[in-house]
């Protein structure tokens, strides 16, 4: 089999780029990408089913030398049935087990870690704002068990009604969500949103509320994106290592393209590091 022609441009499929998190991320990876001498070609899916399917199997696109995927919606089914085989990595955590390349964080310790430094600063009614059960998400249902794991390890209060749904990850919805616990009355001193977005509406919805942030009610995000530090009060949030996820996901990318075709490739799982960037939403 002969090696076909190298293009120079790699695809990029991501869900939302109105989503500060993956915006920053795509623009990341564009700039580490051209210092490469590769070009991205990116492909908003909206995390739909046959859009992500599309893009996997090159439909409507120009020939590219290979293709980094945040799925959503994607099985490994899809993967293994594409047309045109291909260098692929998978970024995230939606398709965790799979004989596919990925890179991602640990959605599940990232959450711990967020609970666990509300339970340093002295909450005891932790509330989590994030679930996903009418559109799930994997990232969603990860982040939530880690809100519970750590809720039990370090006896903090258990009480259903400490925990909000949301049908998307906006700031619109993080404002819905709390506004919603605190018309209802329900007492919570700290609050772990499942991403910075919602924290924002969180935020918002606090301060309309009549609870003062940090001192009635301390808030912490995931993602810390650039927002997070200008907000008011500042936003703490978990930061996961952008910069390890995009230069892990382009070398991996290049480690398949540099590979001749039928060449024993192993497959490799790369988990990158998340912490907590302290900040005045939980300066108590």
């Amino acid at each position: 089999m002969h090696r076909k022609e190298r293009t120079g441009i790699v695809a990029l499929a991501v869900p939302d780029l109105e989503e500060p998190y993956f915006a920053e991320l795509t623009a990341l990876l564009v700039r580490r990408a051209d210092q490469r001498g590769l070009s991205v070609l990116i492909q908003q899916t909206a995390g739909d089913h046959e859009r992500e399917v599309n893009v996997a199997n090159g439909i409507g696109l120009p020939p590219t030398d290979g293709l980094i995927h945040i799925p959503r919606a994607l099985s490994v089914a899809d993967l293994t049935r594409r047309a045109t085989p291909g260098p692929l990595v998978l970024l995230g955590e939606h398709i965790l087990v799979s004989p596919f390349t990925h890179v991602t964080i640990d959605n599940r310790a990232a959450s711990y870690a967020a609970t666990e430094h509300l339970a340093q600063v002295g909450c005891a009614r932790v509330a989590y704002v994030g679930t996903r059960d009418a559109r799930p998400s994997d990232a969603a249902d990860r982040r939530y068990t880690g809100y519970r794991d750590a809720v039990a390890a370090l006896g903090l209060t258990q009480d259903p009604d400490l925990v909000a749904q949301v049908d998307a990850f906006t700031p619109d919805e993080g404002l819905r969500a709390v506004a919603d616990l605190v018309r209802r009355g329900v007492a919570f001193d700290g609050l772990v949103c499942a991403n910075d977005s919602v924290a924002f509406g969180a935020l918002v919805a606090l301060q309309a509320g009549g609870r003062r942030v940090p001192d009635d009610v301390a808030v912490v995000g995931i993602d810390d994106v650039r927002g997070a530090r200008f907000t008011v009060p500042a936003l703490t949030s978990v930061a996961p290592d952008k910069e390890a996820l995009v230069e892990r996901a382009l070398s991996e990318l290049e480690r398949q393209i540099a590979t001749p075709p039928g060449g024993n490739l192993p497959v490799e799982h790369v988990v990158v590091g998340a912490r907590v960037v302290p900040r005045a939403s939980t300066a108590r």
